[in-house]
């Protein structure tokens, strides 16, 4: 039978209205994502269940079973085609809910499904990009897109992030979620200037790099000061998180140089420093001032709607 269903990760044809799962999967975990969750287990079940319709040894019984399943979807998507519509044609309030809903995670899943999404794929990876690019230069790094063909993507990591291999990693797995949540129909991706764990050139398809980050909402981040620390733990993980120009940074809490914490040294300038004297710059990845070859551990970080979300595995 035809049919694979993963609501969260998965396109249809709407010629044949036959889903396919893609590579790459999404796995966020902040509670704002449960929705998500929650629809990729039933998305689960559903595949299990037509698992078991496609081994029924009656050809007429399974012929049926496929064919009000084939109805069940082509009914929702007239509908959910429906609703846009409804939306579209509501006025500039309508318009904003529709733009709304085209970039809820759990609605752009059900509108990928029935080949209904307005946006297409290369402007949705576009988006994406352009979402994490702030904090991809906030730390000396930048990311394009090279090209795109087949449903596979070449990505290039520039500055900062092909030098140190720590920030690479950090910079690539920002990249990986921002792609995963806005293209899950991407069938892959490959990085060029990555760090150790893919070499420049290697499709990352799922399976190939540890699973996607958990991602953790840091209460309150949203709300510190410009110019200003604090000392926080995430996942059992010591954290340092700084607000220079209105960019967030988040560092292992450990001086690199004499294993001290930052919690009784100083900030000034966008310059890190221990008690024991030992400066970095935030701003350059946590580059160390007094000894190149030394840098802070950064973390990946993104900002959604005013949350703060950190990922420390």
């Amino acid at each position: 039978m035809n049919v694979q269903l993963n609501p969260s990760s998965m396109s249809l044809n709407p010629a044949t209205h036959t889903a396919t799962a893609p590579a790459i999967h999404a796995s966020p975990v902040n509670s704002a994502s449960r929705p998500a969750d929650e629809l990729k287990q039933q998305g689960r079940r559903v595949q299990e269940l037509v698992e078991q319709i496609d081994a029924m040894p009656d050809p007429a019984t399974r012929a049926l079973m496929q064919d009000c399943l084939q109805s069940v979807l082509e009914l929702h998507g007239q509908g959910l085609a429906q609703i846009l519509h409804v939306v579209q044609d509501a006025g500039s309030d309508g318009q904003k809910v529709f733009d709304q809903l085209i970039h809820d995670s759990v609605v752009r899943g059900l509108l990928l499904i029935h080949g209904l999404h307005p946006v297409s794929l290369e402007a949705r990876l576009h988006e994406a990009l352009n979402k994490v690019r702030p904090y991809m230069k906030s730390h000396g790094g930048n990311v394009e897109l090279i090209s795109l063909e087949n449903d596979m993507a070449r990505l290039r990591l520039q500055g900062t992030c092909k030098s140190c291999p720590s920030s690479a990693v950090t910079m690539e797995l920002a990249v990986r979620q921002a792609i995963e949540e806005a293209c899950p129909d991407l069938m892959g991706f490959a990085v060029e200037g990555a760090g150790d764990q893919a070499a420049p050139g290697e499709v990352i398809r799922n399976g190939k790099l540890p699973p996607t980050p958990a991602w953790i909402v840091l209460d309150g981040i949203g709300q510190l000061d410009n110019w200003d620390v604090k000392t926080i733990e995430a996942g059992g993980v010591p954290l340092i998180i700084c607000r220079v120009n209105e960019i967030f940074y988040v560092y292992r809490n450990v001086c690199p140089a004499c294993g001290l914490s930052f919690k009784t040294g100083g900030f000034e300038k966008g310059l890190l420093r221990c008690s024991s004297g030992h400066r970095y710059e935030v701003q350059r990845a946590g580059h160390g001032l007094d000894n190149p070859d030394l840098h802070l551990d950064p973390f990946p970080l993104l900002v959604e709607n005013g949350q703060v979300k950190v990922s420390v595995r």
